[in-house]
């Protein structure tokens, strides 16, 4: 069986991109089969491998009825394919709700790859009304990073509000599969107070944080994933740790 993960918040800037590319190596590594799709129009899940953008999502949306492997790319690292995207997925956006292609897109786009890979990952972009929604309404679970900021949880209860929605209107059958505490800094007060919130509003949802951590900006830059750069580090240690834990919750 192959399990569909969105990686989704309504907020930019909360290690999404940092945590699919991770997740998404740390499952490889432990010998699975995986698939990272970049829904970011920002294309950066491909910089973060070391691979150019490419307009793949793009062609794969306007082109439903095309073979979705021809967009397909080895990312040179055992196990781990992408289907990159670039700035041209934000005009697929527009053009699938002018079209008002059904919830189902991409859930029914992913079917011919489903023999080809243990994990699907999506990594998603804040939006409403698009692609968002659907990658959501394709995945069986869903990951919410969320920084430990005051202003990172209204993101965090719009995320919630829209899981409800796919719920409630399109009968959505995937689950909340946790939300990952990033940029912890232990120091800080408020970082402290918003983990005590998150745990104390999310109960066992909330996972292990993934505290601040320079390494992990430096990997984009060298394209090299925490795994590659610095394998012993405390950041490479948390990803482990939750590339473990996540598979005890599928």
């Amino acid at each position: 069986m192959t399990y569909s993960i969105a990686i989704a918040n309504q907020k930019g800037g909360v290690g999404k991109t940092t945590t699919a590319v991770s997740l998404a190596h740390g499952l490889a590594l432990r010998d699975h089969r995986i698939l990272l799709v970049d829904f970011d129009p920002q294309g950066h899940c491909a910089t973060a491998l070391a691979i150019d953008p490419e307009p793949g999502v793009f062609n794969a949306l306007i082109n439903p009825r095309a073979e979705i492997h021809q967009w397909v790319r080895d990312t040179t690292r055992a196990g781990l394919d992408l289907l990159p995207g670039d700035r041209s997925t934000a005009t697929a956006q527009i053009v699938i709700n002018a079209e008002n292609q059904p919830i189902a897109l991409i859930h029914l786009l992913f079917i011919p790859l489903a023999n080809d890979y243990d994990y699907i990952i999506f990594d998603t972009a804040p939006s409403v009304g698009g692609i968002q929604e659907r990658g959501i309404y394709a995945a069986d679970v869903v990951l919410i990073p969320t920084a430990t900021e005051f202003l990172s949880m209204d993101g965090l209860a719009q995320m919630m509000e829209l899981l409800a929605i796919l719920k409630a209107k399109w009968h959505w059958t995937g689950k909340l599969l946790g939300i990952l505490p990033t940029f912890y800094d232990e120091q800080t007060r408020e970082s402290h107070k918003s983990l005590v919130d998150l745990r104390e509003g999310f109960g066992e949802s909330v996972l292990k944080p993934i505290h601040r951590a320079t390494i992990l900006r430096e990997c984009a830059a060298e394209g090299k994933t925490i795994f590659e750069m610095s394998p012993t580090s405390r950041a490479a240690c948390e990803y482990e740790e939750l590339t473990g834990e996540i598979l005890k919750r599928l």
